[in-house]
């Protein structure tokens, strides 16, 4: 694995049309996501990537903001218990808002996790995700008739039935509700004013008209793909929201700016908010979501003075390019402002939080329309304040995390 962090390295190897097969590492998430969109590679990947597009197109993003801002709503009320000025950790309170959101707007499927104590699939992905990043980092469990015998397999197995069972369960849901509402086609769909109590149109439906038909994915390709954003579309989005509510309760000037925009562009969140963005992109930088990306060299490399040999591994640790200080000056500050006036500057490469070229995140905008909602609907309601002596201890895992949870102080706005 030769890892790379200057941006000019970072460009030829993202913007790549050619180097697109993701590393041995993502082959330990493959008993959890198959083969879908984050681990597929060349024709494969290309195929569902140009399926899934159509899916993350803003006039579809625009119909979740609805059901984001009911979301957001019950996360406000489940927050008061904790409005008191006392410290909590706000992380579990986030991740089920977050599961919810995904559910509702790309599955279609409401299950209210936010209003039970513990989610088991939450608990899943924590399990999984730990339970794959040590084994990445042990030599004997990468043998697989070695690794069947080891404590971790037999969690992960229970994980992953929790896992796998939610996701056909939604699927099945979801396929019952087009046939009650006779949808067999995408002409069926635009004529439809009912699908689960809404005319609009799941990231699911998509996928299931399609292969009604004939030209989409198979039932198990449909199963990987739910299975991926299921995971991508929350616990991404879950550390982005928590690391952006830290720095806010680090910086009182920040946050009253921010809260000044969310107030003035209140029901407008759709369109730019600048400064929220700002801060947004800021945290992203700090401590991006997908802290890796890493490719397969298919055919020797030049990298610069460097030649990367066939079979090896490339790795773009964003982690490290957003520290870089040509790019960042003082980088281990939370400045928002360099998002605001020299980003037009900026070399394209320097931030990457959501990937870039070819395999740059689908869901970004999707992600970015999420954040800006909550955020901005948790700006106006409380007030973020820092806890004494605290600071998040970042983990680079499958997501960044924070392995001391976000201990925050918080109390509504008079």
């Amino acid at each position: 694995m030769v890892f790379f962090a200057d941006p000019e390295d970072v460009r030829q190897i993202l913007s790549s049309h050619t180097l697109l097969s993701k590393s041995k590492n993502y082959e330990l998430v493959e008993s959890w996501l198959g083969k879908g969109l984050l681990t597929s590679a060349n024709e494969a990947w290309r195929r569902r990537r140009k399926l899934l597009t159509p899916a993350f197109h803003f006039r579809i993003l625009s119909e979740y903001k609805e059901p984001i801002e009911e979301n957001c709503k019950i996360l406000i009320s489940r927050l008061r218990e904790k409005a008191n000025g006392e410290q909590f950790d706000i992380y579990p309170y986030i991740t089920l808002f977050a599961l919810d959101s995904i559910l509702e707007t790309a599955m279609g499927i409401k299950k209210h996790a936010q209003m039970q104590s513990e989610s088991e699939y939450v608990k899943a992905v924590e399990t999984i995700c730990r339970v794959m990043h040590k084994r990445s980092f042990s030599f004997w469990q990468r043998f697989a008739i070695l690794y069947r015998f080891t404590d971790a397999y037999k969690e992960s197995a229970e994980a992953l039935k929790v896992l796998h069972g939610e996701t056909n369960r939604v699927i099945k849901l979801r396929r019952q509700m087009l046939e009650e509402t006779n949808i067999h086609n995408m002409s069926d769909a635009e004529k439809s004013e009912d699908i689960g109590g809404k005319r609009r149109l799941a990231f699911l439906d998509m996928l299931l008209i399609a292969q009604m038909e004939g030209g989409g994915l198979t039932d198990r390709e449909i199963r990987e793909e739910v299975d991926t954003f299921l995971f991508e579309g929350h616990d991404t989005t879950s550390s982005a929201i928590a690391f952006c509510i830290y720095l806010l309760s680090q910086d009182e000037h920040v946050q009253q700016r921010a809260y000044e925009e969310a107030m003035a562009l209140q029901g407008r969140e759709k369109e730019s908010m600048r400064y929220l963005e700002a801060v947004i992109k800021e945290t992203l930088r700090l401590y991006p979501s997908v802290p890796f990306y890493s490719r397969k060299v298919q055919e020797d490399l030049q990298i610069g003075k460097l030649t990367v040999p066939k079979g090896a591994s490339v790795s773009t640790l964003a982690y490290m390019v957003h520290r870089d200080e040509k790019n960042f000056p003082n980088p281990e500050k939370f400045d928002p402002e360099r998002f605001m006036v020299a980003e037009k500057d900026l070399h394209p490469f320097a931030f990457v939080a959501f990937s870039a070229g070819p395999r740059n995140c689908i869901g970004q905008k999707f992600a970015m329309l999420e954040l800006k909602l909550v955020l901005s609907s948790l700006l106006r309601s409380y007030e973020f304040l820092p806890v004494k002596d605290f600071k998040p201890n970042p983990l680079a895992e499958l997501v960044m995390k924070s392995g001391n949870g976000i201990q925050i102080r918080i109390r509504p706005r008079s």
